[in-house]
């Protein structure tokens, strides 16, 4: 009888635990984000709220979450962090719809477009309400201007819930970038997350890759999208793929077979990531800025993309009357990466960037 009593006791038990143990599991398969909470195999369309501050305006976030039904890495791509960089914004609208979450180990999301003021007032580099750099504006802050609102919605929900993350560029309105390329921090973050850094890079399977130098002493100083996010201990890389507004399918293709390389690298999805064979590995940049306010001409012997010598001439500035007041030399040797491609000129802007290449005879 007691035995029988026992048996009958542990039974109970078991039965009893047995729902409780099941709603753990279910709830391990839930992903939340924002004020949304989404089942395994299911996606979900929506947006990031982002509240009024003390300037009275509210803004807003549209994502996209592909939740799979078995384990795997958080992987988040950011569009439209500047509002003129049209390529990455319609590469991820296509990428969205690609996603099969019942395929899919793991999590995506997709910011669509970050920064919704910028791309709504057409402005290039800075936010048309409060003038600030969406990527120069993390960590953010609850109680900022928008910017800086969006900057701390962006890190909570987005950065900070990824195993990895792809922050995609491109030129901006009045730049021209060529080639395209993929971008991480050489040395910020800690040995393990420049390592993985350097292998989503690659995996994006660009021919070019940069390596950013330095490190940030704290999240503080870690004012870019993806410097925070390696700050914070998250591999991260940046894209750079389209210029001067333009949306041609060749600056946007490869955005989207990048995203999905990523995802085979990661065992995200079936198939064999397609790796570049031997990528230019650009390890410097070197950057010149206007001196003056006026009307930038391009040489028109150069274009980005070439390789150019130091001293090369690479335009001309002039006052609003045609005078020059500046001629635009290259200071080193390397890759042209990005240069002024419309007139207008200001004083401070960064008209040039070039790639300097390890071993190259930089001056």
């Amino acid at each position: 009888m007691k035995k029988a009593l026992i048996i009958f006791i542990y039974l109970f038990v078991i039965s009893t635990n047995t729902p409780a143990e099941e709603k753990q599991t279910s709830n391990n398969n839930l992903f939340e984000i924002g004020d949304v909470i989404i089942s395994s195999g299911e996606t979900h369309r929506g947006t990031l709220k982002v509240s009024k501050g003390d300037d009275e305006i509210e803004s807003f976030i549209p994502i996209t979450v592909h939740h799979g039904v078995n384990a795997g890495p958080v992987l988040s791509l950011i569009a439209g962090i500047h509002g003129s960089e049209y390529s990455p914004i319609l590469a991820m609208q296509e990428f969205a719809k690609l996603i099969d979450p019942s395929q899919l180990n793991g999590t995506v999301i997709i910011v669509h477009i970050a920064n919704i003021p910028a791309f709504s007032a057409r402005t290039i580099y800075v936010g048309p309400n409060d003038l600030k750099n969406l990527n120069r504006s993390f960590p953010g802050n609850i109680n900022g201007t928008i910017t800086e609102r969006i900057a701390y919605i962006l890190k909570h929900e987005v950065i900070m819930r990824s195993d990895y993350l792809v922050d995609i560029h491109s030129g901006d309105g009045n730049e021209s970038l060529r080639p395209s390329y993929s971008a991480y921090y050489k040395e910020a973050g800690g040995e393990e997350v420049v390592q993985e850094s350097k292998r989503i890079a690659v995996a994006f399977g660009l021919e070019t890759i940069v390596q950013f130098p330095g490190s940030y002493d704290s999240i503080n100083d870690a004012i870019y999208t993806s410097a925070q996010a390696v700050t914070l201990g998250i591999p991260s890389i940046d894209i750079e793929s389209g210029e001067l507004g333009h949306t041609d399918d060749r600056f946007i293709s490869p955005i989207i077979d990048g995203a999905l390389n990523i995802m085979r690298e990661l065992e995200m999805i079936t198939g064999k990531s397609e790796l570049p064979i031997n990528p230019l590995m650009i390890n410097d940049r070197t950057r010149v800025y206007s001196n003056h306010d006026g009307i930038f001409y391009t040489d028109p012997k150069v274009q980005t993309g070439d390789y150019i010598s130091a001293g090369s001439p690479l335009g001309i500035i002039t006052d609003y009357h045609g005078n020059e007041l500046e001629t635009i030399v290259a200071p080193s040797s390397g890759v042209l990466l990005i240069l002024f491609g419309t007139p207008p000129v200001n004083k401070g802007d960064n008209i040039v960037v070039i790639g300097r290449i390890p071993d190259s005879k930089n001056n």
